[in-house]
């Protein structure tokens, strides 16, 4: 019986694909520990993908696919194909699995279906496989892993790991970081303790707080540091800083290893106390690289605050972003626009809280509309009110139109009673931010000129909150498809740097 294990990662509808895989790695890193040969294929990265795995598939043990929801089109297709091409079991697992498990079993195409986190899970199935059995169960429900005994997850797994590693960050922070940038997301906890309505944590019942000690994160991170040579870190925990006190610790284990590294996170806003970062702990964190922090903000209007159960106010969102900017760390903020239940006067409160923001050097921020999570308590609300239908099965999740209203940033919604002008909204607020494309990426002098000219333009838009006749907007679009198709060509021709690519 064969010990190698194909792992899928599909493409999104979206074309994103900046990050590794991380679930896959640690999954990757589980079975090898325990004896197994690991492939890991990103269906992006392939030009003839289905072909790929055909012939993967022919020493494989079982295929594994993680799917987001954005990824469904293309899982569907490749779940159906595997079937059709081979009698290997699939395990599909991630986060559309984890929202809809009965879903994903129901399908003719899947044999067996991981909820939550499948570190344990995945050696249980391969286990039985590799000994001829069938795995105990369809459905592998949600169970808590215990970070502490994990192994380092081991990038080298993904086979393309070099290529995430220099690939370039579009961040805020891409200005302050000393490039070529080098980096890996590193994941030192999982779960938020917080309570937010919109939030896939608290719909998927992961608010449960679990860490790896200061010790171990410091361990690994000199071992990341030193293996690929990076010169920057993004912690992708869903809260980071929940134990401020392991948060001293690793900070004190960064600078006492000398690791010459810039780091960034999660963190909420009324964390900015004498308890918790405090001025001592942000004067530590910065010593010891913190550039950027991403503060979930969120709205200016103190009525779509409690609609969320966000937990803070506008005065700490104000204090938090104040309190980056005296340390010079990039308070990278996110806002949404149109949450179910807000009126116009909630959304210009929104967008005049951001015009206020601004005046802080170091504030910048994304904003988009509601996406409607599934699951989530205003999701649930929209559907008993007949504003959203939720897809029955695998199959109708594959239609485009379906997964953009419930994912995509920038969308009018049926539900919108401002829709049009909160898409226009977000769209010029994230243009005045180069969210997309940022001046330190141009090298073209004429090219950094039209961003200029359509930055100030946006910026004269969200002063006087006028979205109204949008011909620039247009006209953005076509600049940036153009930019980055001629990046593109220039990557393929090898006349460009590879660092230089990607999104964030």
């Amino acid at each position: 019986m064969t010990n190698k294990i194909l792992l899928i990662r599909p493409q999104n509808i979206y074309s994103y694909n900046n990050y590794p895989a991380l679930n896959l790695i640690s999954l990757g890193t589980q079975l090898e520990r325990a004896g197994f040969k690991v492939k890991i294929v990103n269906c992006a990265f392939e030009s003839e993908p289905l072909k790929t795995i055909e012939n993967e598939l022919k020493d494989s043990l079982f295929a594994g696919i993680s799917i987001l929801t954005s990824e469904v089109p293309d899982a569907y297709d490749l779940v159906r194909f595997i079937k059709t091409h081979s009698n290997i079991p699939v395990v599909a697992g991630g986060w559309h699995c984890t929202l809809f498990p009965e879903q994903m079993a129901d399908s003719e195409f899947i044999d067996y279906v991981v909820a939550g986190e499948g570190e344990e899970h995945i050696l249980d199935i391969a286990g039985c496989l590799k000994n001829g059995q069938r795995g105990v169960r369809k459905i592998y429900e949600k169970k808590i892993v215990d970070l502490e005994s994990l192994p380092l997850p081991d990038y080298s797994i993904d086979r393309d790991i070099e290529r995430f590693i220099s690939s370039y960050l579009t961040d805020k922070l891409s200005e302050y970081v000393r490039r070529p940038m080098r980096w890996l997301p590193y994941e030192s906890s999982r779960g938020c303790p917080s309570q937010c309505t919109f939030c896939i944590n608290t719909v998927t019942n992961n608010r449960q707080y679990r860490k790896k000690s200061a010790d171990k994160v410091i361990s690994e991170i000199v071992y990341l540091v030193k293996r690929y040579r990076l010169t920057h870190l993004k912690f992708v925990d869903d809260n980071f800083f929940v134990d401020i006190n392991r948060v001293r610790n690793i900070c004190q284990g960064i600078i006492d290893n000398k690791l010459n590294i810039t780091w960034d996170g999660e963190c909420r806003c009324d964390y900015f106390n004498e308890k918790m970062l405090n001025d001592e702990t942000l004067n530590l964190c910065k010593q010891s690289g913190l550039v950027q922090l991403t503060l979930g903000i969120e709205s200016g209007s103190p009525h779509t605050l409690k609609v969320m159960k966000k937990g803070i106010t506008t005065e700490q969102a104000e204090h938090a972003v104040s309190k980056c900017n005296m340390y010079k760390i990039i308070a990278r903020s996110s806002f949404m626009l149109e949450i179910p239940g807000e009126s116009l006067g909630d959304i210009k409160k929104t967008v005049t809280f951001i015009n206020r923001l601004r005046r802080y050097p170091y504030f910048t921020c994304g904003t988009g509309t509601f996406r409607p999570y599934p699951r989530c308590a205003l999701t649930v609300k929209l559907l008993k009110e007949g504003y959203l239908v939720e897809p029955a099965s695998f199959s109708e999740w594959t239609n485009r139109d379906i997964i953009d209203i419930y994912t995509s940033a920038e969308y009018i919604r049926p539900w919108q009673a401002n829709g049009r002008y909160s898409e226009s909204a977000a769209y010029y607020l994230n243009m005045e931010s180069m969210v997309r494309l940022g001046n330190h990426q141009i090298d073209n002098n004429i090219d950094r000129l039209k961003n200029n000219i359509f930055t100030l333009l946006a910026k004269a838009r969200n002063r006087l909150m006028f979205y109204g006749l949008s011909i620039d907007k247009y006209l953005y679009r076509k600049f940036l498809i153009n930019f980055y198709k001629r990046r593109s060509n220039l990557e393929k021709s090898g006349s460009y740097p590879l660092s230089c690519v990607g999104e964030d």
